[in-house]
């Protein structure tokens, strides 16, 4: 084959590879393009309109068996239909409708109440082949009290509860996403069924009925979202509860946090008082969404004209992104049985572990500044290195490795993040000089300033349990409490791996952080911005 044809070939590769690279871009740009146009369908003056029609006093409190509940939960089954999402109910229509004796006693006072129940549920069939067998589950209990007695109504048993919060909210929300999912360019990989649970509020009925009598089978449901009370989001603040029983949803939801910017609280305890605990009860993880109780809380008060109609679109835009993530994904969070019994104490016992670090100089000293500047050495140990390098009780410090002492947390970070050779620049008393000493210190210097604990519930991450002042991980801004999740731009497998791996790395080093929901990157520097050496 002559040069010419050659340099032909490889020029018509090159230019059918850039048609292939334009059109897989072209692709990717329209899917981000459609899936950003799907969870931006989901708004607050829609979802208002669907708490406003359910919380409305016709619908007389949606307690079970009148006239409102039923026509709440028919409401519900057209929005599905006209959403063009198929009924996952029974005969593949949109009702489970149910007879629950143990309900009954708590309604024998009203012989108009009828002893059927009904969940409401739609499907959306998942795009791929074989992990369309799979389903993830998005609930909302419907009903609430009705008129209220003594024992449901918190203010005013007789007057119409609306519970426009509670849970017409959470109702809402499953609305909107059934018009969501199929803006779509294709559904997530995984099929998810949208259920309207009935009867919750006496006994998490319609979810324990569910799970009892499963419209899908019940072994290939690998997540469950709930949520209750979603309407009164206060402080731009979200609950999350149940996180911990998925190996890694916290981190999987911080990340998709990046579209609504939240504040993500993260509670520890897991309590079986809704309706996600039916499915927990099967080995199946849950997440909790809910935006805090209230005074309005089972009152004649909790009315839609109270609702945070736009925090609301911000956590079902969330809740959005969040399912088809966890739809698309090859591995879903893993579930842990030991949710059930982890407390917020536990999380505090986590934060508590600090480790006992080394008396790297063998000295004490004031922790006020001198007049002069620096700090007062106290009391030298015997036998330390302090006192091998001649520092004496009275020396006023005013640098350490180059660093100049300013404070009592610079003199402790410029002892923690110092070579293991090392000098100090001390004035004494009755010496007009200052005077260089050359000292060796104990053990090895901490390099970032940090220590850190693992998470069983978030094995691909550290969690920091203290934070050094006056050194690199200080400058950063870095605080106890938060997770680090990437070490320049890469995931590590433990904190051995996340070890090795601060210890080479060159400056400055990138963390990928977590704090309270919200992930961003974090540069941390040798020195900080401002620091010059002393003369």
């Amino acid at each position: 084959m002559s040069r010419y044809r050659v340099v032909l070939l490889r020029f018509l590769f090159g230019l059918f590879a850039c048609w292939v690279l334009n059109c897989a871009l072209g692709v990717a740009a329209e899917r981000h393009a459609s899936r950003l146009a799907a969870r931006e369908s989901i708004r607050a003056e829609q979802l208002l309109g669907h708490v406003e029609y359910l919380a409305d006093d016709q619908r007389e409190g949606r307690q079970p068996g009148c006239r409102g509940w039923r026509e709440a939960g028919d409401y519900l089954a057209q929005r599905f239909a006209e959403a063009g999402m198929p009924g996952g109910g029974i005969d593949g229509g949109y009702f489970q409708p149910f007879d629950a004796k143990d309900g009954l006693k708590n309604l024998a006072n009203n012989p108009s109440v009828s002893p059927k129940y009904r969940n409401v549920i739609a499907r959306l069939e998942g795009s791929d082949p074989e992990l369309k067998r799979e389903f993830i589950i998005v609930g909302a209990h419907y009903d609430h009290v009705g008129f209220g007695s003594r024992k449901s109504s918190r203010d005013a048993p007789g007057r119409v509860h609306n519970g426009a919060d509670d849970n017409a909210s959470g109702t809402a929300a499953l609305l909107e996403l059934a018009e969501a999912f199929p803006l779509l360019p294709e559904a997530p990989r995984r099929s998810i069924l949208l259920i309207a649970f009935d009867a919750e509020e006496i006994g998490l009925l319609g979810s324990k009925h569910w799970n009892e009598s499963p419209t899908v089978p019940l072994p290939k449901v690998r997540y469950m979202f709930n949520l209750d009370m979603i309407g009164r989001l206060r402080d731009e603040q979200l609950t999350l509860i149940g996180w911990r029983s998925g190996a890694g949803m916290r981190r999987l939801l911080s990340e998709q946090n990046a579209v609504t910017d939240l504040k993500l609280a993260f509670p520890w305890a897991l309590k079986g008082n809704a309706d996600h605990f039916a499915f927990f009860s099967h080995k199946i993880p849950v997440l909790f969404f809910h935006t805090g109780l209230h005074d309005d809380y089972h009152t004649w008060r909790d009315d839609a004209d109270r609702i945070n109609a736009e925090g609301m679109s911000r956590v079902v835009r969330l809740l959005f992104e969040t399912v088809c993530e966890t739809a698309n994904r090859d591995e879903i969070p893993r579930f842990r049985q030991q949710a059930e019994g982890e407390t917020d104490q536990g999380r505090d016992r986590l934060l508590a572990r600090r480790p006992r670090l080394v008396d790297r100089l063998g000295a004490t000293w004031s922790t006020t500044v001198a007049r002069q500047g620096g700090v007062w050495i106290q009391r030298v140990n015997a036998d330390s290195p302090a006192q091998e390098a001649d520092l004496r009780g009275g020396d006023r410090v005013v640098e350490v490795a180059g660093r100049r002492i300013t404070s009592s947390h610079a003199m402790e970070g410029a002892l923690a993040t110092a070579p293991e050779t090392t000098s100090m620049v001390v004035y004494r008393r009755g010496t007009a000089e200052p005077i260089t000493l050359g000292v060796s210190l104990n053990g090895a210097p901490v390099r970032l300033g940090i220590s850190w604990r693992t998470d069983a519930a978030e094995p691909a991450a550290v969690v920091l349990t203290h934070v050094i002042p006056e050194t690199p991980a200080a400058w950063a801004g870095l605080q106890a409490g938060d997770r680090i999740y990437r070490l320049d731009g890469e995931d590590f497998a433990g904190e051995q791996q996340f070890a090795e791996r601060v210890g080479t790395a060159s400056w400055p080093l990138r963390l990928t952080v977590e704090r309270d929901g919200k992930v961003h990157t974090v540069e941390v520097r040798e020195q900080p911005a401002t620091h010059s050496q002393a003369a």
